[in-house]
């Protein structure tokens, strides 16, 4: 990870102010890498590059390099919950970016279970079918009324021609045509889902899942849930917010226990 390249520009040309942002992460990256063997200095040094990536996403800034730094700079200030944070909001950008894969994964590594919970509070695993193709709405819409087109015509010169290979390339773009429709009503149902139900990162340990919004209620689950656990919000009350577990396991945790996706 240390070797890992930092971001030398962002995808689109930043104010001056945003630049020298910027430049200041990527220097106390730089330099905490320096210090690699030294803890002690490397790690505020690790945690000033984060801050300083979130004060850039702040602004408006957002691409797979940009999180994918950020990641990398929590991980190695030891902020968990920060880094797993920061690698799925760039996947949610590129879902197929490798090396975001990659470090989220081994950051899930990190997130202590308890023993024998089971799936209890595991990471969520994706029903996306991996042979369905993942498109930009607007760009899969677009692909696909091009392929229906391209079907119609290659009917209509079956029809005047009646030559198979026409047919044959007419019902191959209906065929493209479906599977396009189906990847972009999925990814448009996936943008909705993450919408009403922000992604949840637990950011501290032994935190217990209360069936109200207050220390006062009982406990909803007896297996408590440490910093790392992925969620999501369905409801904010006060200090608390209502969470739910990749396997459906709900309850309420204190906002200052966990980050909350959000502008």
């Amino acid at each position: 990870m240390v070797g890992v390249v930092l971001v030398t520009a962002l995808l689109t040309a930043p104010p001056s102010a945003d630049a020298d942002v910027l430049r200041q992460a990527e220097d106390s990256f730089a330099e905490a890498v320096r210090l690699r063997d030294d803890p002690e200095k490397a790690r505020p040094l690790f945690r000033r590059s984060a801050d300083l990536f979130e004060e850039l996403r702040r602004r408006g800034a957002a691409n797979p390099a940009l999180f994918r730094d950020q990641g990398n700079a929590c991980l190695l200030a030891d902020d968990l919950p920060g880094a797993i944070l920061a690698y799925r909001r760039g996947l949610r950008l590129a879902p197929d970016d490798r090396p975001l894969q990659q470090f989220l994964a081994a950051a899930r590594e990190k997130v202590v279970y308890a023993p024998q919970s089971g799936a209890f509070a595991r990471p969520p695993v994706p029903s996306r079918p991996p042979w369905l193709p993942r498109l930009p709405v607007r760009g899969g819409v677009l692909l696909a009324c091009a392929a229906y087109t391209f079907g119609w015509l290659g009917l209509a010169r079956w029809w005047m021609l009646r030559r198979g290979l026409w047919l044959s390339l007419g019902l191959a773009a209906f065929a493209v045509t479906a599977l396009l429709a189906l990847a972009v009503a999925a990814e448009e149902l996936d943008q909705r889902a993450q919408n009403a139900r922000p992604l949840v990162v637990i950011a501290r340990d032994e935190i217990l899942l209360r069936k109200g919004n207050g220390a006062a209620y009982p406990r909803r689950h007896e297996t408590p849930v440490n910093r790392g656990v992925e969620a999501r919000l369905l409801f904010e009350r006060g200090d608390w917010v209502q969470i739910e577990l990749s396997g459906g396991e709900t309850g309420w945790v204190p906002r200052q226990s966990a980050l909350i996706d959000g502008p």
